[in-house]
């Protein structure tokens, strides 16, 4: 019978397999924390971007009511309502559909897709168009100015949504409320504003009112406005289309044909070249955005210089690609014609311009209740200063009375001050050899009070004179001159 062998302990690791093991952990917590394969759903996610992709019956009327209620949003500037409209928005299967057509490379799914999404936009378009054109607002509200610029960031807001959208639909328990918000951000509002950009459009092109350059600028400026914002509505798409495709390969969803290396490589070529392609625009308006934000910091220091109180509004825009036009609406107040090249120098040599500023000044139209607004302040105005100018009057008035008495006062009192004297030596004729009066104002520090002063100096030809001929001359000076206080410095 064998003997048990005694427990001996396990030896004491070392530190770096203690940090390997602790490095390991970090590193599968992550990676589950990332993981997307958790949860995925591949062959519902291929089933529910093919069933949904199809633009016709119950989607082509949500998309109709959507597109709709978006552009009811724009017209309000409202963005709870485009907000509203994107809940019910179906405008992100086919995008989907062809970044998964390109991603499993389903040539038929991938053309199907377009073709719906062709018909998704012609339905938009139809829709904001009609609305833009028979609505009796049809302002360019701030909601539609900032979905007219497509910028690179316009396009970030497009790949987060992208990847909102594919990530929860490629989930076994999909919602489409979710992923249907995010692509809409960045899809509704631009197709809506195309809408207002071509009904503008055509109500030029109906309008004879204006004729020449005028409506050039304006056909001019319709046509950029649908332009820009179906550029960036263009770019949108792509970017979700894009963010499909890349999702679609990380998670290695199963190609319906074989695709070779080399073919596989080209497809990554084309996609990366018509990506660039597509970002290099944004991104240089990007930063044409930016240097008109420096300029319009200038030119509101500019304002404020010259024109605090006139200037009730001012606008910058770009004009060409070398000038900007800055536009005044000044109120009460108009710059002369040959005044306007002198403010344009200002602003070229006084401010730090990325581009030359032209100068448009414009009298500020004001309705009548606007114009008894502004002269009931006028006049509250004129009556202030008139008031103010009553009483600084009156107050200089009292200043000159008060100067004018003691002027008289000072008078009398240097008559009797010049009788008193000579009576004063004719008393004293060998005692006085010289008296002088010394009039002075005292100061009270605590009571900001001033009291006129007396003094009589003497000097006496025995010295400081006796004291029965001081009081005597202290009685002379006070009967003669009629002060109630005086002082007499004997030397």
């Amino acid at each position: 019978m064998s003997e048990p062998k005694p427990n001996t302990p396990s030896p004491p690791r070392r530190p770096r397999e203690v940090f390997s093991e602790l490095w390991e952990a970090l590193k599968d917590w992550f990676r589950g924390l990332l993981d997307l394969r958790e949860g995925l759903d591949r062959e519902g996610t291929i089933v529910a971007i093919r069933t949904n992709k199809r633009m016709q019956g119950a989607n082509a009327w949500l998309l109709g009511c959507s597109i709709m209620i978006a552009s009811l949003g724009l017209d309000l500037n409202s963005p709870a309502v485009i907000i509203g409209a994107m809940l019910v928005s179906p405008l992100m299967s086919p995008i989907l559909g062809i970044g998964l057509g390109v991603a499993i490379n389903d040539k038929n799914a991938m053309f199907t897709a377009m073709w719906h999404f062709a018909v998704a936009i012609v339905i938009a378009l139809v829709t904001s168009t009609f609305y833009f054109f028979i609505t009796p607002f049809g302002n360019l509200t701030e909601e539609i100015q900032s979905r007219t610029s497509p910028t690179f960031l316009d396009g970030l807001v497009a790949i987060f949504g992208g990847f909102a959208g594919i990530i929860s639909t490629t989930r076994k328990d999909k919602t489409n409320a979710i992923p249907g918000v995010a692509i809409a951000t960045a899809l509704m509002p631009p197709l809506c504003v195309t809408g207002f950009g071509i009904a503008e459009f055509f109500e030029l092109l109906i309008d004879q009112e204006l004729q020449g350059a005028e409506r050039g600028l304006a056909l001019s400026r319709a046509a950029g406005i649908a332009g820009g914002s179906f550029y960036l509505f263009f770019l949108n798409s792509f970017f979700i289309a894009l963010t499909t495709y890349i999702i679609i390969r990380l998670l290695r969803f199963p190609f319906k044909s074989y695709v070779n290396r080399r073919e596989a490589l080209r497809n990554r070529i084309i996609t990366a070249l018509f990506s660039l392609l597509v970002t290099l625009p944004s991104a240089f308006i990007l930063y044409k955005l930016y240097l008109l934000e420096q300029d319009k910091q200038e030119v509101g220091e500019f304002v404020q210089d010259f024109f605090p109180q006139a200037c009730i509004n001012y606008e910058l825009t770009g004009v060409g690609p070398d000038t900007n036009k800055l536009i005044l609406q000044l109120l009460g107040k108009r710059i002369p014609e040959d005044s306007i090249g002198y403010y344009e120098q200002l602003l070229a040599g006084q401010y730090e311009l990325n581009k030359p500023v032209r100068l448009f000044p414009m009298q500020a139209e004001m309705s009548m209740s606007d114009v008894k607004s502004s002269l009931q302040e006028q006049r509250q105005e004129v009556f202030g200063l008139l008031e103010t100018e009553r009483r600084k009057a009156e107050e200089d008035r009292r200043q000159r009375e008060v100067l004018e008495e003691r002027l008289i006062q000072e008078q009398i009192d240097s008559s009797r001050v010049e009788r008193t004297l000579r009576i004063a030596r004719e008393a004293f004729p060998g005692d006085i050899h010289h008296i002088q009066y010394a009039p002075f104002a005292r100061s009270y520090q605590d009571t900001s009070m001033t009291e006129q002063q007396h003094l009589f100096l003497v000097k006496w030809s025995n010295r400081k004179g006796t004291a029965a001929n001081k009081d005597r001359l202290r009685g002379i000076l006070r009967v003669g001159t009629d002060f109630d206080t005086l002082t007499v410095v004997s030397y």
